[in-house]
């Protein structure tokens, strides 16, 4: 950087008051630095929680200025923040002989201010979009996932808990059944709820406990232990694997199937780099952005393992955070649902969302599958398909898809299919004698509106700017910030991790455009005429 565009930034923020700290010092901040001062100056901090420590004396606006500025650098964790603290002239000027804040201070600092960081996150973001560096008419969303700190083996499958559970259940059946037998209770086990055998058995475990008994008498060979003392210890063992899996249960909740025993939030899921080459999953978290300009707008955080239902949730916080309101959104493949095509045209937005039959619906082979119900004539007034044999395919049922929120009708041939022709290319593994398919029609009427707002002039210049906004913001965190695992446990400091890394690439790119001189031009790029 030379001297007369060193001299220009410095003039553009020095009567702002943004270097007044630095003295000597303001002639040597480079860009980064330049920026990350500009846009961090007059936002609201009062949220923050400065008491950390006793000693303690950092402000909450520097302190959030050393982080983000040594995330911006690739120092991530508290100790290397703290030996940046120490040697890096840009922060022993913001700290203005203030002693430099430990590696415990400045975890505590993250740790606690969670939510403030998002906030001062949305700040930012909100001001980019005052001084024109966003678009604010079209909106990016992708996902990526980024591993946890949990362990690798260290999974929890909700389908074997409850397996277990249910033998577990089954042979506390059985105690009662034994306890009866020995005169502890006068319940009979048949007919009850389990939770009234798990109450009974407890009063059984006291009343036994009461009887002034050995109960820790050691077994073994030679040994006969007391039926009552038996029953004690084997009453207590599945008592406490019960409590266990009810808790794995509850913990793991209705819409994941698995969980990690060191990171209770993180969800077991096939990540890209397999270290193993063998399929393995590993815990990790659904990372969201919506992306504008090349700069990230938002985040959110998920267990999900698809993109499925984090559509609605980053559009609502957009809502909630943003002083502007997008008017369309773009995503790919994953986040095509009815239920997402719904939220978007009852909002508003003109969605641009590729179909998941997108590519595979150009080929031949696609075209030219007579089985398919997407190649057959459709009676919309009488709802009834004709195939490619002339037969009349009538709807005799219908079901919703809970997954996706779509519905759809079950369709079956008026008239065996034995003897046609055609059957062998139509149905073919079938062993049904008639053709039964389900057909989601709702849906298959949403992806022919996206076809061809995708297929438009505008749709394909839209299409060309998602795969550069949205998977950029993934390159600059993943690849060269190298953030490809958490440092931290639980999804509230995973997510401030993430959204520190967003903030860092934000005053980057800011930096990287106050440097060349594009401000109040935000990124677009138009597709070129042939």
């Amino acid at each position: 950087m030379n001297d007369t565009s060193k001299n220009i930034l410095l003039s553009d923020v020095q009567g702002q008051g943004f270097l007044s700290i630095f003295n000597d010092l303001s002639s040597e901040l480079m860009p980064h630095e330049l920026s990350l001062l500009e846009l961090m100056e007059g936002l609201d901090y009062n949220g923050f929680d400065s008491s950390l420590k006793r000693d303690a004396s950092v402000d909450p606006k520097d302190m959030a200025i050393i982080i983000i500025y040594s995330y911006m650098m690739g120092h991530t964790s508290s100790r290397s923040i703290e030996r940046l603290c120490r040697r890096d002239l840009f922060i022993v000027s913001v700290l203005r002989g203030t002693p430099a804040p430990d590696h415990t201070t400045i975890n505590r600092f993250i740790k606690r201010n969670g939510k403030q960081i998002e906030d001062l996150f949305y700040q930012v973001v909100n001001k980019l979009g005052d001084i024109g560096e966003l678009g604010c008419e079209t909106v990016f969303q992708d996902g990526t996932k980024i591993e946890s700190r949990a362990g690798k083996y260290t999974f929890v499958w909700k389908g074997f808990v409850e397996k277990n559970a249910d033998k577990c259940e089954a042979r506390l059946r059985k105690l009662l059944r034994t306890s009866n037998r020995l005169g502890l209770s006068i319940l009979c086990e048949e007919g009850l709820d389990f939770t009234s055998v798990y109450t009974e058995l407890l009063d059984v475990k006291d009343r036994i406990e009461g009887l002034g008994l050995d109960l820790d008498a050691p077994a073994g060979r030679g040994r006969r232990l007391d039926p009552k003392v038996k029953l004690y210890r084997l009453v207590s063992e599945d008592l406490r694997k019960i409590r266990d899996y009810d808790e794995a249960i509850a913990m793991i909740g209705e819409n994941r199937k698995s969980m990690s025993k060191t990171d209770p939030d993180a969800t077991f899921m096939r990540m890209k780099e397999d270290a193993m080459m063998n399929g393995q999953l590993k815990p990790a978290y659904n990372l969201q952005c919506a992306s504008d300009s090349n700069y990230i707008v938002g985040c959110t955080i998920s267990c999900d393992r698809t993109d499925y239902e984090t559509c609605i949730p980053m559009m609502e916080k957009l809502d909630q955070k943003l002083g502007w309101k997008y008017s369309n959104y773009c995503a790919d493949s994953g986040y095509d649902t009815v239920r997402n095509f719904n939220y978007l045209e009852k909002n508003g937005y003109t969605p641009y969302i590729k179909p998941q039959d997108w590519e595979i619906a150009k080929t031949r082979r696609y075209m030219n599958d007579i089985g398919k119900y997407q190649n057959m004539e459709y009676n919309r007034d009488e709802d009834f398909f004709v195939c490619a044999n002339g037969r009349k395919i009538a709807r005799v049922g219908s079901g919703e898809d809970k997954r996706s929120g779509s519905s759809y009708g079950v369709y079956r041939s008026c008239e065996p299919c034995e003897g046609c022709p055609l059957k062998e290319k139509c149905m073919k593994t079938s062993k049904k004698e008639s053709k039964e398919f389900q057909a989601y029609m709702e849906h298959w009427d949403l992806r022919k509106k996206a076809r061809d707002l995708l297929e438009s002039d505008k749709g394909v210049e839209i299409r060309v700017n998602r795969s550069i906004m949205a998977e950029g913001s993934f390159a600059q965190m993943k690849g060269n910030n190298k953030l490809r695992r958490f440092s931290s446990f639980g999804i509230e400091r995973a997510f401030t991790e993430w959204l520190l890394m967003a903030f860092a690439v934000n005053v980057k790119h800011y930096a990287n455009r106050r440097y060349n001189y594009n401000l109040d031009d935000p990124d677009w790029y138009e597709k070129k005429p042939a």
